[in-house]
């Protein structure tokens, strides 16, 4: 990665509320958002119930950029638009500007917008719905809307559509990371000249296999012994980001800025994230300030818990402050990497960190780290300003990111 790209659009939509805001007052507030949830039993083969942090609605006041037909389109796609909408006006500029025919001078020509969407099972409901009532009603009772619908790529085609984006546009899959992934493509076509700004888009939603998969807990508790294991949770997250140099020219608002950014996968989840740490802050160079916070992607499972202490134990200074939410939001899966980023612009921009929710004791077996409680001292609530967040996400499937934030600069 070269150069810095700026964050100037934020929407999301996840258990604790729609928007940054009410996301971090629901954190700081020790809101437990779990409920238990039931998929369709005719989708799934045997329980498919979970206690998981749904979303509140599908945010049904906001117009999907206006887009008609919406019955047409699949949760995922819904989710994608309308908080991609939230999103563009987080920036400051008119809605009808994304597109060719917009009325804003300065917004982008519609070939100048990209799009890249990370999920990591978006569409299963949907193809688990095309094969049921294909087999128990027969082809021809089929919505012919269900099977283009029940992909995963329908979400970015018709986050394009509603946008009028006509810059590349990009689906991929890798598990919680895949937000991050997303955040590397993005990169790569504004340091390439392909796009001038990219909607960044990350979701995921409760499907039946998540639910089956869930935790025998009531809440999780990310570090702590015992844990249990972690609880589904679902979200929806864009991101507009541009070159933070065109940014400053143009005088947007920018929420923080991305320095250095890496993603791999490997067999050893702990040695990866090490790995994926140090060439995110190789890739920062000169811009790798201080590292004053951790966001962390810890749940509560025993294993992705173990290899983000183990790497940030080896990675960072003693007495780092190290912050998670999932312990309150769930494991949001595609939408985790994206989550952790606005929370850490959140955390700079207010110079402080909520406790992590569900931290209750420390596991003996892990290094130890300076993780915020309800009950940890003011200071290490504390966040510098003036330095970096470092992001860290992992899943069990071996996949590793790690992400610099900073604040931005004049």
């Amino acid at each position: 990665m070269n150069g810095a790209i700026a964050l100037t659009g934020i929407g999301l939509t996840c258990a604790l509320g729609d928007g940054l805001d009410a996301v971090w007052e629901g954190l700081l507030a020790g809101r437990s958002p779990f409920a238990d949830r039931a998929a369709p039993g005719e989708l799934y083969p045997g329980a498919a119930r979970s206690r998981a942090a749904a979303l509140a609605d599908d945010l049904p006041e906001v117009p999907a950029f206006g887009r008609r037909r919406l019955r047409a389109l699949s949760r995922e796609s819904l989710l994608a638009s309308r908080v991609a909408l939230l999103a563009w006006q987080d920036t400051g500029l008119d809605p009808a500007g994304v597109g060719a025919g917009g009325t804003d001078p300065q917004a982008w020509a519609a070939e100048d917008v990209g799009v890249v969407l990370g999920t990591a099972a978006g569409g299963l409901t949907g193809y688990l719905r095309v094969l049921h009532d294909g087999l128990t009603l027969g082809p021809a009772l089929v919505s012919p809307y269900q099977g283009p619908q029940g992909s995963l790529n329908a979400a970015a085609s018709d986050l394009c559509i509603a946008a009028g984006a006509q810059g590349p546009v990009l689906t991929l899959t890798a598990g919680r990371c895949a937000g991050a992934h997303a955040l590397t493509v993005a990169a790569d076509w504004l340091r390439t000249g392909q796009a001038r700004a990219v909607l960044v888009a990350a979701v995921d939603v409760l499907d039946p296999v998540r639910l089956a998969a869930g935790a025998a807990t009531d809440r999780p508790a990310p570090f702590a012994p015992g844990r249990a294991g972690s609880l589904p949770g679902e979200a929806a997250v864009v991101f507009v980001v541009e070159d933070a140099e065109q940014a400053r020219a143009r005088g947007a608002r920018v929420h923080a800025e991305i320095t250095g950014l890496d993603a791999l996968r490997g067999p050893d989840a702990a040695e990866t994230a090490l790995r994926a740490i140090g060439r995110a802050l190789a890739a920062a160079g000169p811009a790798a300030d201080r590292i004053g916070l951790v966001v962390s992607s810890a749940c509560g499972d025993e294993d992705t818990d173990r290899d983000e202490a183990l790497a940030l134990a080896a990675a960072t200074a003693e007495g780092t402050a190290v912050f998670s939410p999932f312990g309150a939001l769930g494991d949001c899966a595609g939408g985790t990497a994206l989550l952790q980023v606005a929370l850490a612009a959140k955390a700079l921009s207010e110079g402080r960190t909520p406790p992590t929710p569900g931290l209750d004791g420390w596991d003996p077996r892990l290094p130890e780290l300076t993780v915020t409680g309800a009950d940890a001292p003011a200071d290490v609530k504390d966040v510098p300003r003036d330095g970096s967040a470092l992001v860290l996400t992992t899943d069990v499937q071996g996949h590793a990111s790690a992400m610099l934030v900073r604040a931005p600069r004049p």
